[in-house]
């Protein structure tokens, strides 16, 4: 099969993958078990999936170099808060509309790029950045409920994911994509351990169980099938389908849970989907 269709075909697969692990992680919300409950299983069964998967001298005690090591907690940290965020929201709001405020997070990362890494964004990217932001608010609805709040829990997730995948910029010229993610799942589970301890650990049976290692597995696949569509074709090229994790979770929404997107989601779907077509169009140019 040739790179000009591995590329989107694994980028579609990664999509569908992280729509698959939002709507099990929305069927475990319904049994009350914690979002750090359902962090520490996924970060412990991606680990293990990614660890088989690597090859030997892959995987390295918290990173090759000091500098790494730092930079791996720290995008750990940030990764893991903007997750327990996602996944908050995904247990309180409309599915698509919490995977579609956290696939704000590339646009965060122009912002944090822009701001510490000193990669100003050109005119029409500041453009986009501004109609995405119109969009969001129009997938949140301000208004004093509790609906706005998760919503807002939503957003902030995607700027906790773009500091993470920050810090995975400059990882990416100090270790391989399969130590990153092991220690990213690893670190996930340490973070949360004592506060799932906290918020009284629920023994789960066999069914939960199996909701839970789904979670792990769909992220684990997620993140393989994203790193190889990273491999075998440039970004600019297969970026713009990571964008179907919002059709597959609206998809999950509407005949799953019957969660059918108001006219001001489907307008903001439309404003942050179009302007980030439209900047990687750019960006390819």
């Amino acid at each position: 099969m040739h790179d000009k269709i591995r590329g989107p075909l694994y980028m579609t697969l990664s999509a569908l993958s992280f729509a698959t692990m939002g709507s099990f992680t929305k069927a475990l919300s319904v049994y009350e078990f914690s979002t750090f409950q359902i962090l520490f299983f996924r970060g412990i069964i991606s680990g293990i999936v990614v660890y088989f998967m690597a090859k030997k001298g892959e995987i390295t005690l918290g990173g090759r170099t000091s500098q790494g090591k730092k930079l791996l907690f720290l995008r750990s940290l940030f990764g893991v808060i903007g997750a327990a965020l996602y996944f908050f929201a995904i247990s309180k709001i409309n599915l698509a509309n919490a995977v579609l405020l956290n696939n704000l997070s590339p646009f965060w990362v122009i912002i944090l790029a822009w701001i510490f890494l000193k990669e100003k964004p050109s005119k029409k990217g500041l453009i986009y950045l501004i109609i995405i932001l119109i969009g969001a608010l129009l997938v949140i609805k301000p208004k004093i409920d509790f609906e706005v709040f998760y919503s807002c829990l939503g957003f902030l997730s995607s700027l906790f994911a773009g500091a993470a995948y920050t810090y995975v910029r400059h990882l990416r010229t100090m270790d391989n994509p399969r130590n990153i993610v092991f220690w990213f799942s690893i670190y996930s589970s340490l973070f949360v351990f004592i506060p799932m301890i906290l918020m009284n650990y629920k023994s789960p049976n066999m069914y939960q169980m199996l909701l839970l290692v789904a979670v792990g597995v769909c992220s684990s696949l997620g993140q393989v099938f994203l790193t190889l569509s990273y491999k075998v074709a440039e970004s600019s090229e297969v970026s713009i389908y990571q964008y179907l994790n919002i059709v597959f979770a609206t998809i999950y929404g509407i005949f799953i849970w019957n969660q059918v997107p108001d006219m001001y989601s489907i307008l903001g779907a439309v404003l942050i989907i179009g302007s980030g077509i439209l900047n990687l169009m750019t960006n390819k140019k």
